[in-house]
């Protein structure tokens, strides 16, 4: 055990997968551990977006690499009558990408996978279980069995135990999280939880061919509220509410869920792959790690499925913390730095639920004269398109605050042209790390702290000329924000912005404030 290495990851579904990444394409030296030796072979998570996209991208990943995924057609919700109560409308967002992608788990994780294997400082050991952990004052001890062929998954009958020293630990390690559990920290419930049958299937042709809906379906109908999603490829579901009464078990037998699936297509189309019930639940973790432990996915926090966020915010948690332990690990920031993990991150993920639960009783009525009311207000309006909401921003931390509009939000990306280089997303041209967005061709004169701050942070200056702004998309954005420059995180989100000749020293100065704690967060 006399090497200490930068982080331990436990959990190498796709939260973990994305952070190992994210932290290997740094250089940071990581150790993952995972019990299982295969990948789940059954679709769990179906659905992410385009802020989550953009985190892929990060990481050298594109839409056309992630196996079977595919672009979200829109989202509609029906009424018993098959009514269009109302859909969403959904064009490529500020993000530089569609809004919404369907996927299929397993094909992910693949991909995210075999990005890991690129990364020279990432090593992972699969079928080794996290048994007990210690948090010392500089670095957390890991006991570690090495499981293969061992008899049972508890490690017993075979294989080794060893210690594993790290700086940190990440618990990326599912809703029944050993690290949470080993740290003694609980979860708050905020009230919400409904019986759902879940059922993946196949089918032997295009789901348009067999009259299937070519999009994600919610039919609020209060005999039996009931969720379609066309994955991607051949991959289907259906969620089907359980009704007062029902057993579980009974829902399970095949002809029950031919039964059901019959109202939709012939079930001679359809191959059942998996078949469960499941407890939608809305649950946050009241705290999000210690000192040098913290969690992150399912382990922190756990959504009803209503907006397909479930993953998504997994991957939003490890973006927001990766940049902050690289810059801890590096001496750039102090430790205290990551005390803004939970305070970002948690206002957002809180909001996230209760936008899931929100819209999770409109679905799950089953009052006739509620739906009624419900449906009849819907039906009154005259245009029943929404547009997406911008997602909610962040909680208080290393941003200027909520005397910024665009503090706390995500960054604009649209395509530039670099000099000798073809056009391309902003991210893709100017690479990880922080952007120090400014109008005009030119950057000025910085000052000596300021051009340290850019350096120790690993900044990048990009400046807003019309030849590098090609479609005039920046300049758009940064004349609606009033705004001569705009300083934007590792993970996309905006520190803040400033206007005038000293814009570009001010947000550098402020930012040195927060990752040295020279200043109350805003």
């Amino acid at each position: 055990m006399n090497q200490t290495f930068d982080v331990a990851i436990v959990g190498y579904g796709p939260v973990g997968a994305v952070l190992a990444n994210l932290l290997g394409r740094d250089g940071v030296r990581v150790q993952v551990f995972e019990r299982d030796r295969e990948i789940y072979k059954l679709p769990r998570a179906v659905h992410f977006d385009d802020e989550v996209m953009r985190i892929f991208q990060s990481i050298g990943l594109r839409d056309g690499d992630l196996g079977e995924t595919a672009p979200m057609l829109g989202y509609q919700f029906l009424n018993a009558d098959r009514e269009l109560l109302f859909d969403f409308d959904l064009g490529v967002t500020e993000q530089g990408w569609r809004p919404d992608y369907m996927f299929h788990q397993p094909d992910l994780e693949r991909v995210l996978r075999e990005a890991v294997e690129a990364r020279e400082s990432v090593s992972v050991h699969l079928e080794h279980e996290v048994t007990g952990l210690s948090e010392q004052d500089d670095h957390v001890v890991l006991d570690v069995g090495d499981i293969r062929g061992a008899t049972d998954r508890g490690g017993a009958g075979g294989g080794t135990s060893r210690r594993v020293r790290a700086k940190f630990l990440i618990g990326c390690d599912g809703a029944s999280s050993f690290v949470r559990k080993a740290l003694g920290l609980p979860l708050e419930d905020l009230v919400f939880e409904e019986p759902w049958l879940v059922v993946d299937a196949t089918v032997t042709k295009s789901p348009a061919t067999l009259g299937l809906p070519s999009m994600p379906t919610q039919l609020c109908d209060p005999a039996r509220p009931i969720t379609y999603v066309p994955v991607a490829g051949p991959h289907i579901r259906w969620e089907f509410m359980l009704l007062p009464g029902e057993k579980k078990q009974d829902l399970l037998e095949p002809a029950r869920i031919e039964s059901l699936i019959s109202e939709w297509v012939d079930p001679a189309e359809v191959n059942v792959i998996r078949s469960a019930v499941y407890d939608f639940h809305a649950l946050v973790a009241k705290r999000w790690g210690t000192r040098r432990v913290f969690l992150a996915g399912d382990a922190a926090h756990q959504t009803p499925p209503f907006l397909g966020q479930g993953l998504c915010t997994g991957i939003r948690d490890v973006a927001n913390l990766a940049w902050k332990l690289r810059l801890v690990l590096e001496d750039a920031a102090p430790l205290s730095l990551l005390e803004h993990y939970q305070s970002e991150r948690d206002p957002q993920v809180r909001t996230v639920i209760g936008t899931a639960v929100s819209m999770g009783q409109i679905i799950c009525t089953l009052d006739e004269e509620v739906a009624a009311a419900r449906d009849a207000d819907f039906l009154s309006r005259e245009d029943r398109r929404i547009e997406k909401a911008p997602f909610p921003p962040i909680g208080p931390g290393i941003h200027l605050g909520d005397a910024d509009a665009l503090a706390g939000r995500s960054s604009l990306q649209a395509r530039v042209k670099p000099a000798d280089a073809p056009p391309a997303l902003l991210d893709d041209a100017f690479g990880p790390g922080f952007h120090l967005i400014l109008r005009g061709p030119e950057a000025p004169t910085l000052s000596h702290a300021s051009q340290q701050v850019l350096d120790r942070v690993h900044a990048c200056v990009v400046c807003i000329g019309e030849s590098l702004d090609i479609d005039g998309a920046y300049r758009d954005w940064l004349d609606r924000h009033a705004c001569d420059a705009v300083l934007v995180r590792p993970d996309r989100v905006v520190f803040g912005t400033a206007s005038g000749p000293g814009a570009a020293e001010s947000l550098l100065e402020a930012l040195d404030r927060r990752l040295t704690g020279r200043a109350s967060a805003g």
